[in-house]
Order: C-alpha cells, then sequence, then structure tokens
C-alpha cells in the first residue's frame, strides 16, 4: 500500500480499511495468509477507490500538487521509488504485484480485474520505463 499511496499514513489508512472490509465479507475469517490474492483484491479495490476520489477534486478545482520531492536521498532504494512513482497507478500496481510480490499474470489480472493481456503490457512497459529511468544510475555504477 505504501508503494501504491506513496504516503505512510494513506497506506496504513487503507491496510486497515482491507483487513475491515475483508472481515465484514467473510467474519469467520481466521488464516490471513491463506486468501492472500483476495486481501490484495481488496486493497487494490480501495486504492483505486481513493486514487479515482483524488483525482475527481483535482479535476474539480483544477490544481495539480506539487511532484517534486522537498530533500533528496541518495542510494538505489530512493531511485527505484522515484522511478515507480513516475508510473501510471494501474501500471505501478501490476509492476510491484508482479516484480515485488513474485505473483503471476494470472494471479495479477484476477486481484485486479484487468485483462491478463493487459497486465503482460503494463509489466512489459513499465519494466521498459524503469530501465530507462534507472539507466543514469547503472552508468554511475
Amino acid at each position: 500500500m505504501r508503494r501504491l499511496t506513496r504516503n505512510t499514513a494513506q497506506a496504513d489508512d487503507l491496510a486497515q480499511q482491507t483487513f475491515i472490509r475483508a472481515y465484514e465479507q467473510n467474519p469467520g475469517l481466521i488464516d490471513i495468509e491463506a486468501p492472500r490474492s483476495w486481501l490484495f483484491k481488496i486493497a487494490y479495490r480501495l486504492f483505486l477507490d481513493q486514487y479515482r476520489k483524488h483525482k475527481r477534486r483535482e479535476d474539480l478545482f483544477d490544481q495539480r500538487p506539487d511532484d517534486s520531492e522537498a530533500e533528496s536521498h541518495p542510494g538505489l532504494s530512493v531511485d527505484v521509488e522515484r522511478a515507480m512513482a513516475k508510473l501510471e497507478p494501474e501500471c505501478r500496481a501490476v509492476v510491484m504485484l508482479c516484480l515485488g510480490y513474485g505473483m503471476t499474470h494470472q494471479d495479477v489480472a484476477r486481484i485486479t480485474s484487468i485483462p491478463l493481456g493487459t497486465v503482460k503490457s503494463h509489466v512489459s512497459r513499465g519494466k521498459s520505463k524503469l530501465r530507462s529511468f534507472l539507466a543514469a544510475y547503472e552508468a554511475a555504477l
């Protein structure tokens, strides 16, 4: 959730909402590891809802937030986070689920309700964009 939202407090709120929604839908849930993809799907849907609300508010007031960060921290993890932030939210989610969590394309398609072909193209384009963004970092090593 933190990678999707790029905001710790917002990610924590979404995680809580995810578990609340999961409990409401299945109050007898005992083993949290068993329905992993089900929880990811709930979390992703909550993220999308929140993203859409935020986007509508931006469009309504025609205000765009400043994407530049106030602080600059060296290191690969910061560069990867910045590279991920450049991806569209849907693409970022698919790349994160496939590459970060090691899920199959089919699992990600089921979680996000995105067609399998679109998931594959998001992963391919996302990897290409990440490679080009991180090319400067790799050259410095």
